[in-house]
């Protein structure tokens, strides 16, 4: 049987999972996933071009919110993982962002947007929570790639999953700069259609 893109990022690792966490990433070629949540987007209002400018590119979600539904699509074809986050705000208004996930190596993938734009990213598990942690942006034209410092653009990036239930998580993805601080964020609870959230504040981590 095939295995899921994160099964082989993580190795042995991913057996230390929670089962709702696991479930998130476990779709082979020609599978698709749907995850539904309530989102908080947030960064700093003189940051706004900068964010524009990637969201031009294809990265990143332009517009702040504190209360967003969000709706994530997944699917996987030769090994490549595909999502679609759309975001329906409060007004009416709207926004999306894809990307493409590839194994480079054991705890390694890069997540590519448009135009050769790419993150590299290290991935790990601590005491169930799957992390992220970016090792430095790229641009790739055929076989030219020049790498870019996570310091020239919004910062190095983190992303948490935390299982909150059997049936619902915390994602928490955070930039810092080191100048800077925090530049930018989306946070916030996600579970399966087939399941309703749980709790009123669905923008808060249990601790």
């Amino acid at each position: 049987m095939p295995i899921s893109l994160m099964e082989r990022v993580l190795g042995e690792d991913w057996h230390k999972l929670p089962a709702v966490i696991q479930r998130h990433y476990q779709i082979n070629g020609g599978e698709q996933s749907r995850l539904q949540g309530r989102m908080e987007i947030a960064y700093p209002g003189y940051l706004y071009p900068l964010v524009w400018l990637i969201h031009l590119f294809g990265g990143l979600i332009l517009w702040r919110g504190p209360a967003v539904l969000a709706e994530v699509d997944k699917g996987a074809d030769g090994g490549i993982l595909h999502w679609q986050r759309t975001m329906t705000y409060p007004d009416g208004k709207s926004d999306y962002f894809r990307s493409q996930m590839h194994f480079t190596a054991a705890h390694e993938l890069i997540e590519t947007i448009g135009f050769g734009f790419g993150l590299c990213l290290k991935v790990e598990v601590c005491n169930g929570d799957l992390l992220y942690h970016s090792q430095g942006h790229f641009w790739q034209c055929g076989k030219f790639r020049l790498n870019i410092p996570d310091c020239l653009l919004l910062g190095s990036a983190s992303i948490r999953e935390q299982a909150l239930s059997e049936h619902e998580f915390y994602l928490d993805f955070t930039i810092r700069h080191p100048l800077w601080g925090e530049t930018y964020a989306y946070r916030g609870n996600f579970h399966y259609p087939d399941r309703p959230i749980s709790g009123v504040d669905c923008l808060q981590r249990d601790n």
